[in-house]
């Protein structure tokens, strides 16, 4: 679908690149499956609740018959006589099948268990979330680099279309016996350093676009088509001047986190507290001296019915401090995340004021870099209008046609590190969204 879209499209928006990168990610799909996992674990925290009926079957072979012995005295007084001790034994195969009933009528460890699974299910989500914006920034980023990378090759097109012309020039100087030879190996020289950038520049741009082919899980020789970078700055401080977001999904996942070990403990105390749970049961018992009495009619052939339910409590007594040293281990946990907590809001702020002091020195830098490409570019055309006229020399045009160059290479590295600047302060923010509006 994706490959379709392009061809569909002259344009690759970053809007899109996002889009497509959200949904063919594989981590993306991980996190996704995580999410099942913990919605699965919901539900089998909750059906705990509900009854466990079990059916059995048991068949039993006594090889060696099971003994009785009782000492007679009810009996002896029921006939009036002294009656020894009476033995008794059991029949060789005994024969039993039911059904098994149970059920949680208060049990706290699980209603706390449940609420971990909820909670779990939430970590599972905000980590989806979070793992969305990291491929935003990614992708942002690489859009950035590749269409900087885009916009240098530009600029140096035209400025070997320059070049060319002056070598035009110079070259009928030389005819005329008006300029010198070096100077015409001057304008080769530039020209070719110029190739061979252009050369070094394409070649850095397919590697950035196959980057890009590949975060966005597209084949190798899919086409690509970015949009142009804008040659200036636009820019609205309004939406960036907000202060840290404090919903960000660093902090979500940390606070969930210590939400999920207080519900531990809180568990593990409940550990502490009764148990009520109703049971039942229904089961039929057979008994015979011999194997082929069960396929036909014979007096022991037969099944005795026993069938009760009631009301089971288990008290915890001593568990050889087994829940005290669990609990004394979550609180021990729960001490160390909340130090990481503070640690984690502390750093999230100071990157927030050092990305936003970088976003208005970059603002800066490239405002500026940019009016020192325009006057660079316009001494460079002044040069070339007295070259033309005889009045400036080849060495004055090179060296102003060199500060140009290195004017335009530093207003695009300019552009680039505002771009990236604004994407850090929209993260921080939590407007990563407006990239995709």
């Amino acid at each position: 679908g994706a490959v379709e879209c392009i061809a569909q499209s002259d344009t690759l928006t970053l809007k899109r690149c996002i889009e497509i990168g959200i949904e063919n990610n594989l981590t993306l799909q991980q996190k996704q499956q995580d999410i099942h996992i913990a919605e699965i674990g919901q539900s089998e925290n909750r059906h705990k609740l509900i009854p466990v009926i079990q059916g059995y079957a048991n068949f039993v072979h006594n090889v060696e018959r099971a003994t009785s012995v009782t000492d007679g005295s009810n009996l002896s007084k029921l006939l009036g006589v002294d009656a020894p001790y009476m033995v008794g034994r059991g029949l060789d195969f005994q024969t039993t099948g039911g059904f098994l009933l149970s059920m949680p009528l208060y049990n706290q460890t699980l209603y706390t268990g449940i609420q971990i699974a909820d909670k779990m299910k939430e970590i599972s989500e905000a980590s989806y979330e979070k793992a969305k914006e990291d491929l935003t920034v990614e992708i942002s980023k690489l859009y950035y680099l590749a269409q900087t990378t885009a916009k240098q090759i530009e600029l140096i097109r035209s400025n070997i279309g320059r070049m060319e012309s002056l070598k035009s020039i110079t070259s009928a100087f030389y005819d005329n016996d008006m300029a010198l030879k070096v100077d015409v190996q001057r304008v080769d020289i530039n020209m070719e350093n110029l190739r061979t950038q252009l050369t070094n520049a394409e070649a850095m741009y397919e590697q950035q676009l196959n980057l890009l082919r590949y975060t966005l899980d597209f084949a190798p020789d899919t086409p690509i088509l970015l949009s142009t970078l804008k040659g200036y700055i636009d820019y609205d401080d309004s939406y960036l001047l907000r202060g840290l977001s404090p919903d960000l999904y660093e902090l979500q996942l940390l606070n969930m986190q210590s939400e999920v070990l207080q519900k531990q403990k809180k568990m593990i105390n409940q550990g502490y507290l009764p148990t009520l749970s109703l049971v039942g049961a229904t089961q039929w018992t057979a008994f015979t001296d011999k194997f082929e009495n069960y396929f036909h009619t014979h007096p022991t052939n037969k099944w005795y019915n026993h069938t009760y339910w009631g009301l089971q409590l288990n008290v915890p007594i001593f568990d050889g401090l087994a829940k005290r040293n669990k609990s004394r281990k979550v609180a021990a946990q729960y001490t160390q995340l909340q130090t990481t907590i503070a640690d984690t809001e502390k750093k999230l702020q100071r990157q927030y004021q050092n990305s936003l002091n970088d976003w208005h020195n970059n603002i800066r830098n490239a405002e500026r870099q940019r009016e020192n490409y325009r006057l660079a570019e316009s001494v460079y055309l002044v040069t070339s209008d007295q070259y033309k006229e005889g009045v400036a020399s080849m060495s004055d045009l090179l060296q102003d046609e060199m500060r140009m160059t290195e004017a335009q290479n530093g207003y695009i590295s300019a552009l680039y590190k505002y771009m990236v600047s604004e994407l850090s302060l929209l993260k921080l923010t939590g407007q990563l969204n407006r990239l995709t509006e």
